[in-house]
């Protein structure tokens, strides 16, 4: 593992900057749980990084989140996600992007006299983790060989990366349009698809993609 060798190479290192939360703990392309257990390994303290992913573990469907409050309705649901990190070993601190004096507040009332997550509250995050992964989302590997030949320059895999963390994290009060804005920004929007059908013939997965760019367009230009 390239983590182990960097290490390894340069003892010199104080600490290292991960990013870890409970959604990303056991994801393959993350590997946050294995990148941890390196830094650990060479004794190595841990400043976190986006604990609550960038605010998707802050606001997901009220499925969801009624998971978590069933077990403690007085704890917010971003508390979850950086308790859970807060509780490792060898964390030096953990970074929360607040924007707001309520979020500020909300995150002194539980690590002002901290405790970790017990384990029945780590039963309920292995529930709302199995809960999202059932989430059914676009199987796109992002091959980029669908986009080659758009007329209209789609960035179709950016916009499937969109409707996916929206499908996962999101709610229908609470459609957040800035990965969407962003896989639109240099190229053409889910509504400007031709229909022509160039896309799904390069498609290894053999996606729907033109019904999957009209759903696009849907949630996120309506």
């Amino acid at each position: 593992m390239a983590g182990t060798e960097a290490l390894t190479k340069h003892p010199e290192v104080e600490f290292v900057q991960l990013q870890l939360n409970y959604i990303d703990w056991e994801n393959d392309n993350v590997q946050s749980r294995k990148c941890y257990e390196v830094a650990v390994k060479h004794n190595k303290p841990i400043i976190v990084m986006e604990p609550v992913k960038g605010g998707s573990l802050a606001s997901m469907n009220n499925e969801i989140q009624g998971i978590m409050k069933a077990q403690n309705p007085d704890l917010s649901i971003p508390s979850w996600a950086v308790r859970f990190c807060a509780g490792l070993d060898n964390i030096l601190t953990v970074l929360s992007g607040m924007s707001t004096k309520a979020q500020l507040d909300d995150n002194v009332s539980y690590m002002e006299h901290f405790e970790p997550l017990s384990d029945k509250e780590h039963e309920v995050l292995k529930t709302v983790v199995e809960k999202l992964n059932a989430i059914p989302t676009i199987p796109c590997t992002g091959c980029r060989y669908c986009v080659d030949d758009c007329p209209m320059q789609i960035h179709i895999p950016d916009i499937f990366r969109a409707v996916n963390h929206q499908k996962q994290f999101g709610s229908e009060d609470n459609v957040d349009r800035s990965g969407y804005e962003s896989a639109t920004r240099e190229g053409g929007k889910a509504s400007e698809c031709l229909h022509c059908g160039s896309c799904e013939a390069h498609c290894p997965q053999h996606i729907h993609i033109i019904e999957e760019l009209e759903d696009a367009a849907k949630r996120f230009e309506g």
